[in-house]
């Protein structure tokens, strides 16, 4: 008797130059190794996706996923927002963001649900058509610290979550505490997008729309599976989204 076959989440690969060595140099493909497990206690069977797949053929990369996951990584490219690159921005990479970018569209007209993490939940801001500050120094208002220093486990400030949404069915309405490692924030809200979460400084933490397609959050869920097992949920809700897409 065969088991039942578990929804298939794509991970959105990142890429990196290793350091030169006398057997293994040049560019890889990675992914965060707790970005990968988080999907597979929860339910989901994890599959990076290259990002030279995506630029080649987002459909044939994608096509056999029932879910994706947009993970953390450098910020977003600004001309995706009609904004030239200020001195503040950090690193970004034009090369996976065009192949991330195609992944974005296709899953929008393909329907498939998606969870955006960091600069996932940037970007698939972005990706409906909203726009970014390109640091948290040009955001109006005191601040609280964003960049947390020592382990990505710990949890260092809250975030209100909003009543009736997706969020809160997940983690619960009001407050929540989480991790925090961003200087970017969402500025201008995407086509067909709400906040689900702020945090006490008026930053957006969390979006989502009304078609159950697109969930994004600020933190890193993905390092508080074990400190803040609450954070499962969000994994979990992916994989259940992408269960009911492809009729598991």
């Amino acid at each position: 008797m065969t088991s039942k076959k578990k929804p298939v989440i794509g991970i959105l690969g990142l890429t990196r130059m290793s350091d030169p060595g006398l057997y293994i140099s040049g560019e890889q493909v990675f992914m965060s190794g707790t970005n990968v497990r988080a999907v597979q206690r929860n339910g989901g069977v994890p599959v990076v996706i290259p990002v030279s797949a995506l630029a080649e053929d987002a459909e044939a990369a994608l096509g056999f996923c029932d879910g994706i996951l947009v993970p953390g990584g450098d910020d977003v490219t600004p001309w995706y927002y009609d904004e030239e690159p200020l001195p503040v921005i950090g690193a970004f990479r034009p090369d996976i963001d065009d192949a991330w970018m195609k992944a974005g569209q296709y899953a929008l007209k393909a329907r498939i649900p998606m969870l955006g993490i960091c600069k996932g939940h940037q970007f698939l801001n972005v990706l409906m058509g909203g726009s970014l500050y390109q640091d948290l120094s040009l955001q109006e208002g005191e601040r609280i610290q964003h960049l947390q220093r020592f382990s990505r486990t710990y949890l260092t400030h809250h975030v209100e979550v909003e009543e009736g949404t997706r969020l809160a069915a997940l983690l619960g309405a009001g407050k929540v505490k989480t991790n925090s490692m961003h200087h970017q924030s969402v500025k201008r809200l995407g086509k067909g997008l709400k906040v689900s979460a702020r945090a006490c400084d008026g930053t957006i933490e969390g979006l989502e729309d009304e078609e159950g397609l697109i969930l994004g959050v600020q933190w890193h869920p993905e390092d508080l599976v074990d400190s803040a097992p609450v954070m499962n949920r969000l994994f979990a809700d992916l994989v259940e989204r992408a269960g009911k897409r492809c009729g598991r």
